[in-house]
Order: structure tokens, then C-alpha cells, then sequence
């Protein structure tokens, strides 16, 4: 028997097991970033509260790039920035921020990541909120936005402001080989 069909003999039974597959690729990168520009935050009261704002992210046409079949992958959200561009809001007096994600047919939303103010925060006009929150990316590519909702509470600015909101996240992926090959 020639060598190459041996070889074809003896995989084919662990081919044919119904088992997973034998030959996955796995894939991950660290860190990518989008920035959303000149975001509008409404000023609030001068007194401690709790304001709520949601943004749609745009995520553009990440199906296209993710092979079908028997593929896992996971959104890693690590970082969610607020730094103010016009308005000059002090943003020293937030205590807590918080960033959560609701997703068609989810009636809460899911806490993704978190700011929590140091016990001497100096004068600021950033925030960043950060954490570890793993998202399903196959469920979120058939979405053309995110909607983000960021929750702060404390003394929060009193006029109205601008802000440019940066989402960092890596992203995690495994598929069978026979997807990509086939």
C-alpha cells in the first residue's frame, strides 16, 4: 500500500466518528478599537444623580469576515473611553459608570464593563470605564449597531457636551479546518 493511502485509512475512521472535529484553527487578537466622534451628552442637575445614555455603535460587516459552519467566537470587550471634545465638562464628580449592552429580544441589558472614581480623582474630562465582558460574536454580527448604554451616577455635568467614546475590544475565534477548506 502506497504511504498517502494509509494515511487516508487511518483518519478516516476519526473523521467519520461524529465526534468534533480532529482539525480547528484558533485564532485572537489582543486589541482593536473603534472611536465614534462628537457623541452628544445632555447636561444634567447640579445636584447627585444617575443619567443614562445610549449610543448606537456601528459594527459594520463582520459576518462577511467569520467562516460559516461550526465556528465559536467571542467579542472580548476591554475598554470604553469618554473624552470630552467641546462643552468643557468636569467629569471629576462621577463616582460610578457603567457600560451594558442590550441585544434585540434581551429585555436587560448586560453589564459589560465598569469605572469606578479613585478616592483623590483629580480634575478630568475622561472616563474609562474598563472590564472583561465576553460577548457571543455570532450573534452580534447579525446586528448593524451595538446599543451601548452608559450609566454614570454622582455630580455629573450641568450644560450639555460632546464627546468622542472609544470601544476596545479583542476578538477570539475557532473553526473547523474543513469550513475554511471546504
Amino acid at each position: 500500500m502506497r504511504p498517502s493511502f494509509r494515511i487516508l485509512l487511518i483518519t478516516l475512521p476519526l473523521l467519520t466518528t461524529g465526534c468534533s472535529s480532529l482539525f480547528y484553527v484558533e485564532a485572537e487578537t489582543e486589541e482593536l478599537c473603534k472611536t465614534q466622534h462628537n457623541v452628544g451628552f445632555p447636561g444634567s442637575i447640579p445636584i447627585p444623580g444617575t443619567v443614562s445614555q445610549t449610543i448606537n455603535f456601528p459594527v459594520g460587516d463582520l459576518g462577511a469576515t467569520l467562516p460559516s459552519g461550526s465556528t465559536e467566537a467571542q467579542l472580548r470587550m476591554h475598554l470604553f473611553e469618554v473624552t470630552a471634545t467641546s462643552g468643557n465638562p468636569e467629569l471629576s464628580g462621577v463616582e460610578r459608570a457603567s457600560v451594558a449592552i442590550r441585544l434585540p429580544g434581551q429585555n436587560t441589558a448586560t453589564k459589560l464593563l465598569e469605572y469606578r472614581r479613585s478616592a483623590n480623582q483629580p480634575s478630568t474630562q475622561k472616563l474609562t470605564a474598563t472590564g472583561s465582558g465576553v460577548l457571543d460574536l455570532n450573534e452580534l454580527i447579525r446586528q448593524e449597531n451595538l446599543e451601548l448604554t452608559l450609566e454614570a451616577s454622582g455630580t455629573l455635568p450641568q450644560r450639555d457636551w460632546t464627546a468622542d467614546v472609544r470601544v476596545c475590544a479583542g476578538l477570539w475565534l475557532r473553526t473547523d479546518v474543513l469550513d475554511l477548506i471546504f
